[in-house]
């Protein structure tokens, strides 16, 4: 450059100015292009962006809290000063220390909170479940600009750009008649919690694509072993106070999954010729338990597994089972599609068969078969619960009981026989092939485990409780052990053993000292909400456990199940009833239920399903009088799509359009006024009076848009063009002003005469519900 006479600071504020016009000139397209997108279709832009929104947008029993990011945003300042102080350099770095020598020089170099505090998405408060306590779920979002830095044998490693996204519930317990008026505090996260951030200093040498995200696992499997349930947080707020009852933790029940099949998945392997298929597998999951997969079943759209898998329930009221739906690659795993199912909407009703919409791709649906069991200690249900499993098959992965081990503490350990160190302990607990495991302690003879494990048995009188002490120090040695058969807490008059010690065994020398100490409780597993009421109803009528069976290859049960064909018998048949009825049958017993997998999402999204009390024979004297036929119609309005959603399902008695010729009838339907132009039609059915159509149609609209309409149907003969027959065949128009977002109607209407615009509009038919199809 000094040839040029020219200065590098020249070259530098070139570059400045460079960087500085990109930077403007990207800002300036980025909002040009969101404000052409926002021109071009306005609801299509904020549809885009639902996901950003936080969850009190779309539930209203979750409710805001800026009120507490203000005050959070307002004192992080001093939160910051004394976590800093209190807590990282007063209280961790100690306990840092006393966990291994290695550590004996560890220290924070730089612990910097950084300005941008937390946020609080939204808060639910549960208030109903427990009267002594009073539980929250609240979403908690971090993506701050923290800068931790610490320092051990001379090397700075630090993090920054943390991001944090989780779940956390809160339980305020026992409420207490004394100031503070709350006993302890007990926090966990429901599910894992997404943990991600950025290495510097010596840290960047580990910062490559495979150590990095080993290192996150590794930090999310620790947060899970300490916070996720059923592990929790207490803090308590009196004295007295048992902190490890507190950390005990009762589930409610325990759901039973099969999944059987899907249909129409997106193929993810896509050839040079166009054509492709997937291989795909299931991974299911319920928070507080752990996650299971099916088996992958190669170069198919149309898999069927037929699996069953168990997951004992902290909360039916808030959790969810979560379907995620892969195609199996030899690297990275092809997302093709995910639903959910809330638990809230099957402790009440029989096993539930039903098809669910894939969310997040353009098609596909899983079928699969839901039933909840309650959990009670009258011993009297597990030869009810074994009479049931033996009538269904993979009976042998049916489990009859829950087991609940709450391990509490370990008392002098062995030291290693060589050098006489401390062990670096930690439990496995087996139960036949179940097998669970505790975190792992450093150089600890008394380790406090507070660890609780919950253990779906197949055979309890049969089974045995296994725990082994294990030495990961010394290539996981098993140290000690202890066994129970589970049959002996069967035998006590609660099924439960309180807190209470025990002797360890060693495989090679006897253990003089080495105690566990346990809390074991026995449920047996009960189906429906209330564990008592079913018992009392099946030992009077015993007949009902074979009447009720769930089978894989039944196809009855409450809700719907298809089996490929367009064939709709029924929407619906009776429960029988486990609340005490006389009679083991349902009025509508061997009614067989079908429907194609579209129809049945529209019908389960909202979790709606008619009260039994309220179904009656319909008696409408329009039916009787119809001229021209009636049409039987599915209506509800989706809330958690903001659309109304109409079902075609039949026409029966159509009147004769040729006299030598059957009709092929179809069904044309639109909203008036404001929908004119949106008309929509069924498929055609040809050379019949009574056609099933069973076809499914929304109308994205807020339900004070879809009130002021009336819903317009035109049943029309699908005739040739140069054809002499009649087009019209029935017309019938219902408005909507009594539309109910909080019900589903499914009811006959008498179809009027063809081309009568405007005369006898019918109102939405919620008090009557046909049976004799």
């Amino acid at each position: 450059m000094g040839y040029f006479h020219c200065s590098v600071s020249w070259i530098l504020f070139a570059v400045f100015i460079y960087l500085f016009r990109q930077r403007q000139r990207n800002q300036f397209k980025l909002r040009r292009k969101m404000l052409n997108e926002i021109n071009k279709n306005e609801e299509q832009y904020i549809k885009a962006r639902l996901d950003e929104l936080p969850s009190w947008v779309f539930f209203p029993d979750i409710e805001r809290a800026e009120w507490l990011n203000r005050i959070i945003k307002q004192a992080w300042p001093y939160a910051n000063k004394y976590l800093d102080q209190a807590v990282f350099r007063d209280s961790l770095v100690p306990l840092i220390h006393a966990t291994s020598s290695i550590l004996a020089d560890f220290s924070f170099q730089k612990l910097d909170l950084g300005e941008i505090p937390p946020r609080i998405g939204g808060i639910k408060v549960y208030t109903d479940n427990v009267r002594d306590q009073i539980m929250m779920d609240i979403e908690v979002f971090y993506a701050g600009d923290a800068c931790i830095k610490a320092k051990l044998k001379g090397i700075v490693c630090g993090i920054k750009d943390i991001q944090f996204v989780g779940d956390m519930r809160i339980i305020l317990s026992p409420l207490i008649n004394t100031i503070p008026l709350v006993g302890a505090v007990s926090y966990f996260f429901l599910k894992k919690p997404s943990i991600d951030f950025k290495l510097t200093d010596a840290g960047t040498l580990v910062d490559i694509p495979g150590l990095n995200d080993l290192m996150i696992t590794q930090i999310n499997d620790i947060v899970a072993s300490m916070m996720v349930l059923p592990n929790r947080q207490v803090f308590p707020l009196v004295n007295d106070i048992q902190i490890a009852h507190l950390r005990w933790s009762n589930p409610q029940g325990v759901v039973r999954v099969f999944v059987l099949r899907a249909q129409n998945l997106i193929k993810a392997d896509i050839t040079f010729l166009g054509k492709g298929k997937s291989d795909p597998f299931v991974r299911v999951k319920v928070p507080g338990s752990v996650e299971y997969k099916t088996k992958t079943i190669n170069n198919t759209t149309d898999p069927e597994w037929n699996e069953v898998f168990e997951f004992p329930v902290e909360q039916y009221e808030s959790d969810a089972i979560d379907f995620e739906v892969y195609d199996e690659d030899p690297g990275k795993d092809d997302f093709i599609g995910r639903a959910q199912f809330r638990l809230n909407a099957l402790v009440d009703n029989d096993p539930v068969d039903t098809w669910l919409t894939l969310q997040d791709v353009k098609k596909g649906s899983l079928n699969v078969r839901l039933q909840y069991f309650s959990l009670t200690k009258q011993k009297s249900a597990l030869e009810i619960m074994e009479r049931k499993n033996n009538s269904m098959i993979k009976r042998e992965k049916l489990s009859k009981a829950l087991l609940v081990c709450f391990i509490d503490r370990c008392t002098n350990l062995p030291r290693s026989k060589k050098n006489r160190r401390e062990p670096n302990p930690f439990c496995r607990i087996k139960v036949e092939a179940t097998e669970m495991k505790t975190r792992t302690f450093e150089s600890k003879t008394d380790p406090e485990f507070e660890y609780v494990s919950q253990i779906l048995c197949a055979n309890p009188l049969h089974e045995k409780l296994k725990i082994d002490v294990c030495d990961a120090r010394n290539n996981n040695e098993i140290i000690a052990y202890f066994e129970m058969p589970i049959k002996q807490i069967f035998d006590t008059d609660t099924m439960t053993i309180d807190t209470q010690s025990y002797p360890l065994r060693s495989l090679s020398e006897p253990l003089d000292r080495a105690t566990i100490i346990l809390r074991l409780s026995l449920f047996i597993l009960s189906p429906g909400r209330s564990s008592a009421s079913h018992l009392n109803s099946v030992v009077r009528t015993p007949s009902s456990c074979s009447t009720q069976s769930f089978d894989m290859s039944s196809t009855s049960g409450t809700n719907i199940i298809t089996d490929g064909k367009r064939n709709l018998t029924n929407e619906m048949s009776l429960r029988t009833s486990l609340e005490g009825e006389n009679s083991s049958k349902s009025i509508t017993s061997g009614v067989q239920t079908h429907l194609t997998p579209n129809v049945h999402r529209s019908l389960l999204e909202n979790r709606i399903t008619p009260d039994r009390k309220s179904i009656v024979i319909s008696d409408d004297p329009d039916l009787k009088s119809a001229q021209y036929g009636k049409i039987k119609l599915g209506i509800r309005y989706a809330v958690p799509r903001t659309s109304l959603s109409v079902t075609i399902y039949a026409c029966q008695g159509l009147i004769q359009v040729h006299q030598q010729n059957l009709p092929d009838p179809y069904v044309r339907v639109y909203l008036l006024p404001d929908f004119k132009n949106d008309k929509k039609k069924t498929k055609s059915v040809h050379d019949t009076f009574s056609p099933k159509f069973e076809d499914l149609f929304e109308w994205p609209a807020s339900l004070v848009d879809v009130r002021r309409q009336r819903l317009y149907l035109s049943v029309k003969n699908n005739s040739p063009f140069f054809a002499h027959e009649q087009t019209y065949m029935g017309d019938l128009q219902i408005d909507l002003s009594n539309l109910d977002p909080e019900k589903t109607s499914i009811a006959w209407y008498a179809l009027q005469e063809p081309n009568t615009s405007g005369g006898g509009i019918m109102k939405i038919k919620y008090d009557t519900f046909e049976l004799n199809e």
